[in-house]
């Protein structure tokens, strides 16, 4: 008897062992599946407190209006500090040039351009500075111009012809999408690269009106409608540009069918190539689109709860369209900011230059160095991974780390007091 009883233990000892290892062999296929997603969200740098970047497109070169929207937003803005006395900062995506319109209907099919520093764009050009003088707004580069000056000028469709002959400073808004892309020339779809020294030539150019109207080299690209190419980061990066603002992706060409294609490339905030770091925005505040100051703090704990920055986008159309939005909008960016720092007393007002720099040393007083106190936020990221994290619900990986979380927490250390 005792003899049948030792090989039924035995033989369910056999069973269990076998189940253990196939267990362990899918949960391993899945991690080496999924091995470069998992490794991205465990390198990208935990933050020790939470951190709001407002970032907003397409200012600069334009409608003149803009110039009294941005005092709007720099005045809603200085009325708030954090706990380090630091006011909120709109990161404003600058672009330096707009058809001139005149010109252009005068001198048949000869491109003109007017700049950000020449009349009558002065106005907005002093508002930028205004802003930027009282720590409201930091300066990053988008463009010379929001599109690809050839791609408009060959152009047979009689709004783009019309828009280029515009008396008044262009709103970009206006035209279609396939021909608000600079980076790509969508003359024909699908698109097709520029030429290398054609990029090298552009880069050098918009560098160089940057610094001619900020005095200063930028640090920080936003490409337009996020199209752009590897070539055209290794001109950024010769020109002084060491960091470009990313959806988490790069868009490197249009489709026939009008809509942009990625290279397969995932970014993380942190992550580098071309000489280039990467930031990554990941949600929106856009009032103008409906997603308002709710949206944004809710997208703001998502960030928070997995250490990340919240980065936030935003349009200039929110505040330089018609009036009531334009209001709207202004008192919804009152809301967001009021309502982060009082759901989130320890919350920091960081620009995106400020992210770049302290992603770039890998500060201590800002970033998490040690596993033990990261490993809670990248479980928090994994579990909102999509796939990976279904299939190890599915093999029972993510109930056992949850646990393993409740009966051994972590703690994490707190930011000290550190000045930018």
């Amino acid at each position: 008897m005792l003899n049948i009883v030792a090989n039924q233990v035995s033989s369910s000892v056999d069973w269990l062992g076998l189940l253990l290892l196939v267990w362990l062999a899918v949960v391993a296929a899945i991690v080496v599946w999924y091995r470069r997603d998992i490794v991205r969200l465990w390198r990208e740098p935990v933050l020790k407190l939470p951190v709001l970047v407002l970032e907003s497109d397409d200012w600069g070169a334009g409608p003149l209006s803009q110039a009294s929207a941005l005092d709007d937003m720099a005045a809603v803005l200085r009325r708030f500090r954090d706990s380090t006395g630091r006011p909120p900062v709109m990161s404003l995506a600058v672009v330096l040039a707009v058809p001139d319109g005149s010109a252009i209907a005068v001198g048949g099919g000869t491109y003109r351009r007017v700049c950000l520093d020449e009349a009558p764009l002065t106005r907005v050009l002093d508002a930028l500075k205004r802003g930027e003088a009282e720590g409201v707004f930091s300066l990053q580069l988008h463009g010379l111009e929001h599109y690809w000056p050839d791609t408009l000028m060959a152009s047979d469709d009689q709004r783009v012809l019309a828009w280029l002959r515009e008396a008044s400073p262009a709103s970009t808004e206006s035209l279609q999408a396939r021909f608000q892309y600079r980076w790509i020339d969508t003359r024909c779809l699908p698109s097709s690269p520029h030429p290398s020294a054609a990029v090298e030539e552009a880069v050098r150019e918009e560098v160089e009106a940057f610094r001619r109207a900020f005095g200063r080299t930028p640090a920080v690209v936003v490409p337009p409608a996020f199209a752009w190419t590897p070539v055209v980061e290794r001109a950024w990066s010769s020109s002084g540009i060491e960091c470009v603002v990313t959806p988490g992706e790069r868009y490197v060409r249009c489709a026939a069918d009008g809509e942009l294609v990625d290279d397969g490339e995932r970014f993380a905030n942190g992550d580098r190539s071309n000489g280039i770091l990467y930031l990554v925005r990941n949600d929106y505040f856009e009032p103008a689109r409906g997603r308002d100051a709710e949206y944004a703090l809710r997208a703001m704990r998502r960030a928070s709860s997995a250490g990340r920055p919240c980065v936030l986008e935003n349009h200039r159309v929110n505040f330089c369209s018609e009036p009531a939005m334009r209001a709207h909008s202004l008192q919804e960016l009152e809301k967001l900011v009021a309502c982060a720092l009082s759901l989130m007393p320890k919350l920091r007002f960081l620009s995106s230059s400020d992210l770049f720099h302290i992603l770039k040393v890998g500060d201590p007083h800002w970033i998490m160095p040690r596993w033990r106190d990261r490993f809670p936020y990248f479980w928090q990221r994994l579990s909102h991974s999509g796939r990976p994290w279904k299939l190890l619900r599915l093999t029972g990986v993510a109930l056992l780390g949850g646990f393993l979380l409740r009966v051994a927490p972590i703690q994490s250390t707190e930011l000290k007091s550190h000045p930018l």
